[in-house]
């Protein structure tokens, strides 16, 4: 019996995207981070759980980005790890989980994610892939808040075929990590 797999990653123009995905991203950020704490409170417990959360379908709507099937999935994904990385409370004030300065595989590092998670999470696909992402950032969220570019994490989401997302996550992630291996100069004198 041959094994049920997911039909392959969306290509932009497939997945519905109006406007360039980076800034798609980044905007999409930044209205989860103006929700209401209910509203967000929903997208971080699962926008699809029951009928989905109502700010899910909205941000789905406002961005056109997909009507179903795996690009969904994909999508809800998406936006619950962005949901669970920005920072909790209320008013306008609260921050973007965005940061396009700062690689999400040196937030990994810095973090202290294992050489196994990150593994794991790099060659998953499928549901597997988004299950691992939304735990991950929930560990990520657990400590101190994180801010790093958004965009990689969708890509590695959205186009899972396309292994450079993945590789460019593993080769930001041991760059910090070596970096901060490297004694610095005051350390090396004593």
């Amino acid at each position: 019996m041959a094994a049920m797999t997911e039909p392959a990653s969306p290509q932009p123009e497939r997945a519905g995207l109006n406007t360039d995905l980076g800034l798609t991203i980044v905007r999409l950020a930044g209205d989860i981070g103006r929700l209401e704490p209910g509203s967000a409170a929903a997208l971080r417990r699962g926008p699809l759980e029951g009928a989905g959360s109502a700010a899910f379908w909205q941000l789905m709507a406002k961005y056109e980005t997909g009507h179903g099937g795996p690009a969904l999935s994909r999508w809800a994904a998406i936006a619950q790890a962005i949901a669970i990385l920005t920072p909790k409370g209320r008013g306008s004030v609260r921050r973007t989980a965005h940061d396009g300065r700062k690689p999400m595989g040196a937030a990994l590092a810095d973090a202290n994610i294992s050489d196994l998670r990150l593994a794991r999470l790099l060659s998953s696909r499928g549901q597997m892939r988004r299950d691992l992402l939304v735990r991950t950032c929930r560990r990520l969220a657990a400590s101190d808040p994180v801010q790093f570019n958004l965009r990689t994490l969708a890509k590695f989401v959205l186009y899972e075929d396309d292994e450079r997302h993945a590789q460019a996550i593993a080769r930001d992630y041991y760059r910090a990590v070596a970096k901060a291996s490297v004694p610095q100069q005051g350390e090396a004198a004593r």
